[in-house]
């Protein structure tokens, strides 16, 4: 992974690829803790041998900031991200993450849930129709107890358009929620690949979505809106169609099937 800790060089006819600082505030059991703190990034469990990234913090919150190249993220898409408290009773734990700006990023080293998932096992049949053909999108379950108190349920995508979800619930009436890919704030020069999103700085209902790799202009363009049978335009280097973003819609009750 290219990282950089200091400003880059000004050589005359090159061009910097874009980076972005990534810190991260580390807790534990949702609150702040003393001691020292490390987090480490892996590109997934078969390339654990290879550290991407390592993080520890500084005054047992926070971490310092790292300079990493963006397109290297963007292609990566999720990164196995690991925390380690080595105060006693020692905690460690693993999630997959992504990256597409700068920022300081939470990392909870316990779930805080104090010995295991709370609710019953259940899976509930995620199903999504965009204009009447099958769509992947991820869904978001949440559920409304008798308590009134929403939780988080479960979530998941739907590849081809369908696929089981796995969830826990309390006996509330759960609620499924569809996400469509809000895509990337565009960045001048920016390398990119198929399949990647791109979204004006100024979003007018359009995402732009990479169907061939290259890097995108020095200058955010004239955005175009889909027409006739939407063909590819020149992005940069790169050549992408207009998609409809698709704002966020729920469903529910839906049924659970308690496993």
């Amino acid at each position: 992974m290219q990282v950089s800790h200091s400003e880059d060089l000004l050589i005359p006819g090159y061009v910097n690829p874009p980076f972005i600082t990534l810190a991260f505030r580390l807790l534990r059991d949702g609150e702040v803790a003393a001691g020292k703190k490390i987090v480490r990034v892996y590109r997934d469990w078969n390339d654990i041998s290879y550290l991407a990234l390592a993080f520890e913090t500084v005054d047992g919150e926070t971490t310092r900031s790292c300079r990493v190249l963006l397109s290297e993220l963007l292609a990566q898409g999720e990164w196995l991200v690991t925390g380690q408290d080595g105060a006693p009773p020692r905690r460690t734990r693993a999630t997959y993450m992504a990256f597409s700006e700068s920022g300081t990023y939470t990392f909870n080293i316990t779930s805080g849930e104090g010995g295991g998932q709370q609710g019953d096992p259940g899976r509930v049949a995620g199903l999504v129709r965009v204009e009447r053909l099958p769509a992947n999108r991820e869904i978001v379950l949440v559920e409304r107890p008798a308590d009134g108190e929403w939780r988080l349920a479960g979530y998941g995508p739907t590849p081809s358009g369908s696929g089981d979800i796995d969830v826990r619930v309390v006996g509330g009436d759960v609620y499924a929620i569809g996400v469509d890919d809000y895509g990337v704030a565009f960045v001048p020069d920016l390398a990119v690949q198929v399949g990647q999103r791109i979204r004006p700085t100024q979003y007018a209902g359009w995402v732009y979505e990479i169907t061939e790799a290259g890097r995108l202009p020095a200058v955010e363009p004239a955005w175009w809106a889909a027409q006739g049978e939407n063909p590819s335009q020149p992005l940069g280097s790169a050549r992408a169609i207009a998609r409809r973003y698709f704002q966020p819609i729920a469903h529910g009750p839906v049924p659970v099937e308690v496993i």
